[in-house]
């Protein structure tokens, strides 16, 4: 997709108005693979639409140690989720972050305009309950293949949503989503293409 319109339409159609004033709110921008879009405790109240290229949503822990939560593609929409506050002994303290694995076209806009639309249109409110229900839906699927599939139907299961993404992100992102290591994300691959043959 690289149509703002048919992006928007894949989570719930807006009428022409309501259209036309969303897309007063937000301005499309390129940014390069590495960039962080969202950063803990900086431009927490943007949200971005990915139209091309692939980002992801990465947790960091209170020793600096990162796990990529999830991998984003278009159609998706996304904003930073607020830190979990820690417990006394700081084990589990974490933030989200948002960065680019690859080079991508995003349009950017301020969550709390976007929040007074859907005040203001209800088939911008309707679109905004869309766009939470996909979110619970990427921490389901996450939550799913990690339990149900070992690391081997993981990553099939990756490769099935995205064909070629080995040749589009580093290995290490891939291994971190599977929540497996490089060397045993390199294990998988070559027990894999032995098969083939």
């Amino acid at each position: 997709m690289n149509n703002i319109r048919e992006v928007i339409d894949a989570y719930h159609p807006l009428s022409e108005n309501s259209y036309e004033e969303f897309t007063k709110i937000i301005s499309k921008k390129n940014y390069t693979k590495k960039t962080v879009l969202l950063k803990a405790k900086r431009n927490i109240n943007k949200f971005y639409i990915l139209m091309e290229g692939i980002a992801r949503s990465k947790m960091i822990d209170s020793n600096g140690n990162t796990r990529t939560r999830s991998i984003l593609q278009t159609p998706v929409i996304f904003t930073s989720i607020k830190p979990i506050k820690s417990n006394t002994n700081n084990t589990y303290s974490y933030v989200t972050e948002f960065d680019c694995l690859t080079d991508v076209t995003v349009y950017e806009g301020d969550f709390l305009d976007f929040k007074r639309l859907t005040i203001k249109h209800h088939d911008i409110s309707i679109f905004y309950n869309c766009m939470l229900e996909k979110a619970i839906d990427l921490v389901l699927e996450k939550s799913t293949i990690l339990s149900m599939l070992d690391a081997s139907g993981r990553y099939l299961y990756l490769k099935d949503k995205i064909p070629n993404i080995e040749s589009l992100i580093q290995l290490n992102h891939i291994a971190s989503y599977l929540n497996i290591t490089s060397i045993q994300l390199s294990r998988i691959r070559k027990e894999l293409h032995f098969k083939k043959n």
